[in-house]
Order: C-alpha cells, then structure tokens, then sequence
C-alpha cells in the first residue's frame, strides 16, 4: 500500500488466496520488513502510525485493519527486520481502493513513515481463520511460527491441527487466545505457512506456561493432536494501529 515508495507487485493471485469450498474466504494481509532508522525509537513509529496513518485511513472510509509487530524474539533468516508493518483487506477491492487513494493522496504521510523506518517491498499472503479470534488489545505477545509441512500433508491437515490445537489450548486457561494462519500469496516463498497465536498478556503468559510445564503436551498426547509440520517458533509484540 505505501506506493510509490513501497510497490506492492500484484500481477496474479496464487491459488493459495482462493478458499476451499468448504472454508471461510481468508483475509489478505500485505506485509512489509522495516528497520527503524537511525535514532529513531519504537515508540515514535508506533505513535505516527496511531496518529497519522491511522487519521488518513480513517478520513478515507478505507476497510482495513493495521498492525505493527515488533520483532521480540526471532530466529534466522527472518531476523533483520525491526518490525513488520502488517496491514488487513476484507477483499482484493478493498486492497486496491486503498493503495490507489495511498498512491493519490498520501504524500505526506508515506514521509512521515519513511523519515522513521526504511522497509522492503510487500509481502502479501492469505489469512485463514484456525480457531478463536484474536483478542483487541492496544498491545500484545504475538508467537509466530513458521512452518513446512512434511511429506503428505496438506494445508488444510494444518488448519485442522491449529484450530485442535487452539481449542485444547483455551480450555487449559480462564481466558482465550486467537489463533490464524498464513499462507503465502505474492512476493512470499520459502515456506508453506506462518501460524500466528495471540492474546492478552495474561491469557498468553498462561498459554506458555501450560508448554512450559509440560500441562499441554499432556493434553496433545490425549486428543492425539499431531502436527503435521516442521515449526520454528518466533515470538513478537504487537501493537495495535487500526482495528474496524
């Protein structure tokens, strides 16, 4: 969305955007790696971008959500970014209303933006639901593991699995975390899915600490709850931008 000086190259939809018949249509996410620039605090591009950003796609009516995920935690090669500004679409419309009103109008904000990180192109990749919904929360741990699936398994293998997953995880503590999946579109390869878990700060520390002492996998081995993937898991803060 932040052309000129981001381009987000949409030529054609990878077949990964397209529901399955029997699932709800997934979300597009356009996705851009950011390091701040120098001198330049977290703190400053998270309150531009509930300031400025969000007072332009506010006064445009545009439908989309914007996150900010600070990058906490992060294993190679997905390591260099500071930051990955996430923003959500309903729809591919919805998608190119904005970045057309972007390209039109937004001169002054897209400096705002740039005087504080620099960020590659857009990454964009599908989001299907895989369990409760996300929590609102002006700021939140957000795990995100990326993963290959192994050899005879499928990304709906995986959706069940993370929605399995979700619901034994939530059971387990007095709260409810949001589980969804990624699936890479355009511009994104090297892996076949991101799975995201995020909640409150509470209900997150919770849900760790069932892994941590074992209380989870117990409750896998009883489902018997497989994953049909290879994961390495990531760990973010999220900042809350725009949520309709």
């Amino acid at each position: 969305m932040f052309k000129h000086a981001f381009a987000a190259s949409v030529i054609t939809l990878s077949a990964s955007v397209m529901a399955a018949h029997h699932e709800e249509a997934p979300m597009i996410a356009e996705i851009y790696d950011c390091t701040l620039n120098e001198g330049v605090a977290m703190a400053e591009v998270v309150d531009f971008a509930r300031t400025d950003f969000k007072a332009f796609a506010d006064k445009n009516d545009l439908a989309m959500n914007t996150f900010i995920w600070e990058a906490v935690a992060v294993s190679p090669p997905y390591d260099e970014p500071d930051l990955r500004w996430v923003n959500y679409f309903p729809t591919w419309g919805d998608y190119f209303a904005g970045e057309a009103l972007w390209r039109a109008t937004a001169q002054d904000v897209a400096a705002g933006i740039f005087e504080r990180v620099s960020c590659g192109k857009a990454r964009t990749a599908a989001v299907h639901n895989a369990g409760a919904q996300p929590p609102v929360a002006t700021e939140k741990p957000l795990i995100a593991m990326v993963c290959n699936l192994d050899d005879g398994k499928t990304i709906e293998d995986a959706l069940a699995y993370r929605k399995g997953i979700n619901e034994m995880a939530n059971g387990l503590i007095d709260g409810s975390v949001g589980s969804s999946v990624f699936t890479p579109a355009l511009g994104l390869s090297g892996f076949d899915y991101v799975a995201m878990i995020t909640g409150t700060q509470s209900d997150m520390a919770n849900m760790m600490d069932n892994v941590r002492s074992g209380k989870a996998r117990k409750a896998m081995q009883s489902l018997d709850l497989e994953n049909p993937a290879q994961c390495v898991t990531d760990l973010h803060r999220s900042h809350l931008v725009i949520s309709r």
